[in-house]
């Protein structure tokens, strides 16, 4: 790395290090685990995603640079992830927590089975499917413990944080290191197969299920790997999307959203428990529309919240009443300026909700969270 990048990266933990009081990220921790364990809060904690990524010598890395150098990614985690930006949060006062994580993409899993990883551009990584149904079966066929040059760079970067955050006592209690992506059963199979995934689970069950469980097993014996090198994690939380989450890990099931509500209840469901109960209680996140498969998310004896990724596509207020029942936390529900401001989503939404505000700037940011943070509503649920 040029002298100039770790130049920056030094300039930017000093300066974070001073910004940013381990006192308020403990208000936020607790903020987040009241309103997920559905007890009386305060306000509902809220992330703001701003449209644009700072600029100038906090412009985040190309990713295609960043992927192959720790202090880059360290670097760009701080500056811009899911829109948020750690940087700017003692200026906005969200309730953004300060996780990191290594951004291999959505790869690891799939690259353990032999699937050619790419990276177009600055795009994120992605995986090429394998070429046939042959290749498909000897890939989910293979024994011992998952294990690619992905995953390694994955923990080498995790390493990485930890080493460089120790020199830094306040970021050394506020940053958390967290699991990389590790997607999901289902769509981890996807990747390998491709479309033909949806044919099989019609035509081939036998494979489909056989698929689901090695990449089931393959996810959880990863979650063992790598959370011993998670930093600040709390049990029974964890932080994927820039969020917290009630459970030790989130599965991302995106293409549930393609298959029936019995196609999931009977042939993908039942990985997803597999994995959340292994881990001790997990999360599940689809984008898109989940109307259809939500009840059948809750259903799920290990499922401790839901993270949306499009919650304005979703009946969110049906959402909310079922998931009440079994105290199942919504994450990253969306919430309208107005509603903000004038409190409403206080009352929509008293409690067992993260909210994620979509700022048109960073005057707007400013406010609207001014605003919403001047309000004193102690609701009772």
């Amino acid at each position: 790395m040029s002298p100039y990048g770790k130049d920056r990266l030094i300039s930017l933990l000093d300066r974070l290090e001073t910004e940013l009081d381990p006192n308020e990220e403990t208000a936020i921790e607790s903020r987040y685990r009241r309103a997920l364990i559905w007890e009386t809060v305060d306000r509902l904690p809220v992330i703001v995603s701003c449209p644009r990524p700072p600029s100038g010598d906090l412009e985040p890395w190309p990713h295609s640079q960043a992927v192959r150098d720790p202090q880059k990614m360290l670097f760009n985690e701080l500056v811009s992830a899911w829109g948020t930006s750690v940087v700017r949060r003692s200026t906005i006062g969200d309730d953004l927590p300060v996780t990191i994580r290594a951004n291999m993409g959505t790869v690891l899993v799939a690259s353990c089975f032999g699937a050619a990883v790419e990276q177009p551009g600055d795009d994120p990584p992605w995986a090429r499917p394998l070429a046939s149904r042959e290749e498909f079966v000897k890939a989910i066929g293979r024994s011992g413990a998952p294990d690619s040059d992905h995953v390694r760079r994955a923990e080498e970067f995790m390493g990485f944080y930890s080493e460089r955050l120790a020199g830094y006592e306040n970021l050394a209690r506020i940053v958390k290191i967290t699991v990389p992506d590790l997607q999901g059963p289902f769509d981890n199979a996807a990747m390998l197969r491709g479309s033909d995934l949806l044919m099989d689970a019609a035509l081939d069950p036998g494979l489909f299920a056989a698929a689901l469980e090695r990449m089931t097993q393959a996810q959880i014996d990863l979650v063992h790997r790598f959370r011993p090198l998670t930093v600040n994690e709390p049990d029974g939380f964890a932080h994927q999307h820039g969020v917290p989450v009630r459970g030790n890990l989130l599965i991302r099931n995106d293409s549930a959203v393609m298959v029936s509500p019995h196609m999931y209840a009977e042939q993908i469901g039942p990985y997803d428990e597999h994995v959340m109960e292994a881990v001790g209680g997990g999360g599940l996140h689809s984008c898109g529309s989940i109307d259809h498969v939500f009840e059948h998310y809750l259903e799920h004896a290990s499922v401790r919240s839901i993270d949306y990724g499009q919650s304005t596509m979703n009946d969110v207020d049906a959402h909310y009443r079922l998931a009440s029942e079994r105290r199942v936390a919504l994450l990253r529900v969306e919430a309208t300026r107005e509603e903000l401001v004038g409190g409403s989503i206080l009352t929509r939404f008293p409690t067992g909700v993260a909210l994620l505000y979509r700022a048109a700037s960073i005057d707007d940011a400013l406010e609207v969270m001014r605003a919403y943070r001047t309000r004193e509503c102690m609701v009772s649920v």
